[in-house]
């Protein structure tokens, strides 16, 4: 299991009514009507969403204590909602709460890095936030 279902298995948003996806669940068309049909309600409106993807790892110097050598993984998380950003608020709240400072199968430890806030998708009508998240694991995880 690659990070991005660690991830997703790790976390609980219950404001998240779309669903939680990972890039294996949509391929790189992303969120969309017609691969995630349970992220839209009945009249085609995207619901309170969320998608991770995994960036590449990048070698960086081992991690005192750890004794092998590390990298770190960029895991981006996406938040998707048509009406306002107060549930991207409290589904980035929430993951920020569950993710940052943890530790997960296969890694040392998560940290959050950035957002990237007030963005719009027009393909599917929403509004869209993202954090990133540093995981820093073995290398080769």
């Amino acid at each position: 299991m690659g990070f991005e279902e660690t991830v997703r298995d790790v976390l609980t948003v219950a404001e998240a009514i779309g669903g939680i996806y990972t890039y294996e669940d949509t391929g790189r068309n992303g969120i969309n009507r017609t691969v995630t049909p349970a992220a839209f309600n009945s009249a085609g409106l995207i619901l309170p969403t969320i998608l991770i993807k995994k960036r590449g790892s990048t070698s960086i110097p081992p991690l005192v204590g750890a004794g092998v050598s590390s990298a770190r993984t960029i895991i981006e998380v996406w938040f998707y909602d048509r009406e306002n950003y107060l549930a991207i608020d409290v589904m980035r709240e929430s993951v920020f709460g569950q993710l940052h400072e943890s530790q997960i199968d296969g890694a040392f430890q998560v940290l959050w890095n950035f957002d990237v806030r007030d963005e719009r998708d027009e393909t599917i009508d929403a509004q869209v936030e993202r954090s990133d998240f540093w995981i820093f694991h073995k290398k080769g995880s």
